[in-house]
């Protein structure tokens, strides 16, 4: 390929290929048309502005038309959650692939917002530290992403507001199960990753009786008894410390941990307490249900565990380059199929072929230096632009009137070489 415009039939395929599965699947034609609108848009302007959505189709009609066209679309009840099952349908192959399930939460925070629906008090994790807690309004943001070491699939998306659905109906810990329930009926067999706080009572209950793997990290609130039959409990963080560190772990970004792990007990469920220190760090222990040898066992929590940082480089880059916290929707239904479509643009871009990819971006001119040393270890920054580069640079073209498609059709027309 000698110019970047070569590789916008690929990527329109693909965009209808999407379409046509939605069609199959029995979403009726106009949602279809208006999802590939956006989605379309999205990946051409990286935006969550209808507006700009709207004028980035450049339909023969006026940009207001499309754009209440388009927000017609995203007030539907229910949208979102029928994409999300569709895309795990479409792409179970791609998701079964890949073994850690990341999931964590973030925000979208509205700090000068009053209108739209839905507001409530979150945390807000670019300004909290660890002494200081800033709340502000906006709104709960859930995330799952298939990970190894190669990259990421989005596979799952909820932009959410306790407040307004009621603590009495929904909580954290709901959501949190909702999207591990989803990602089980894909992909059985993934071993789900949770940070701090995800081993509340409610969701080791449900792991464990649903029979889901997991690597959750773990807090200083929790006690575990050392024996099945015994009745005394004691502090995790006082059964961490007494673990022997046997085992010498390097990660892939060259950091040395030293890891032990011991048999614990969950009521009358048995888990496994993995501990690890970082060589110039403090001590991290992790609660974990996964079968093998010790060392085998004790290798997958430490990868699977280290892979986390994906999430949050996920997080950035959607904020960064989709600008999801300038979202600007009155409706609640509205913002939650909006964070649903952002994601489903982003698993597009994190889906392409490796040899796509590659070019794509050398021709895009995102390579620094023009090396492929410079491809960073999370390249969906650079996807997303040479993407978004691709579909600039193509033009809608005027199709031929009927009446000549005609002609042209019936006409038999030879090839004639000239001397």
């Amino acid at each position: 390929m000698d110019s970047i415009h070569n590789f916008a039939p690929e990527i329109q395929q693909g965009i209808s290929g999407y379409l046509r599965y939605l069609s199959r699947e029995g979403f009726r034609r106009p949602v279809v048309k208006n999802v590939g609108a956006l989605l379309h848009g999205m990946l051409k302007k990286h935006d969550v502005h209808v507006s700009v959505l709207g004028r980035s189709l450049e339909e023969p009609i006026s940009p207001k038309k499309t754009e209440e066209r388009l927000q017609r679309n995203l007030r539907r009840d229910g949208l979102g959650e029928r994409l999300i099952a569709a895309h795990g349908r479409k792409n179970g192959a791609t998701i079964r692939r890949k073994r850690y399930c990341i999931i964590d939460l973030s925000d979208i925070q509205k700090r000068y917002a009053t209108q739209m629906e839905g507001l409530c008090r979150v945390r807000d994790g670019d300004q909290s530290t660890h002494k200081t807690l800033v709340i502000g309004n906006g709104y709960w943001w859930l995330n799952a992403v298939m990970a190894d070491e190669t990259g990421v699939v989005p596979v799952y998306s909820e932009v959410y507001s306790l407040d307004y659905e009621g603590h009495a109906r929904t909580s954290e810990n709901t959501k949190i199960l909702g999207a591990v329930r989803a990602v089980h009926a894909i992909h059985p067999e993934a071993v789900h990753v949770l940070d701090r706080g995800g081993d509340r009572s409610a969701i080791l209950d449900s792991m464990c009786d649903g029979g889901r793997q997991f690597i959750i990290r773990g807090q200083n609130q929790r006690s575990l008894r050392l024996h099945r039959d015994s009745a005394q409990a004691t502090n995790i963080k006082e059964l961490a410390r007494r673990v022997r560190l046997t085992t010498c772990y390097r990660s892939s970004r060259g950091e040395v941990f030293d890891v032990g792990m011991r048999r614990v007990y969950y009521g009358d469920i048995p888990l496994w307490l993995v501990v690890s220190k970082r060589r110039r760090g403090g001590l991290s222990w992790y609660l974990t249900n996964v079968d093998g040898s010790r060392a085998e066992i004790m290798n997958t929590v430490m990868e699977g565990y280290g892979l986390r940082w994906r999430i949050e480089e996920y997080h950035r880059q959607i904020k960064q380059d989709y600008g999801l916290e300038s979202i600007r929707l009155r409706s609640y239904t509205a913002i939650r199929n909006m964070g649903v479509l952002v994601m489903l643009a982003a698993s597009f871009c994190a889906r392409l072929p490796d040899h796509m990819v590659i070019k794509m971006i050398a021709m895009a001119g995102r390579l620094p230096r023009r090396r492929l040393s410079d491809m960073p270890a999370y390249p969906l920054y650079m996807i997303v632009a040479a993407v978004a580069l691709v579909l600039e640079t193509t033009v809608k073209r005027r199709p031929k009137p009927l009446r000549i498609r005609k002609r042209e059709f019936c006409q038999l027309t030879l090839n004639f070489r000239t001397f």
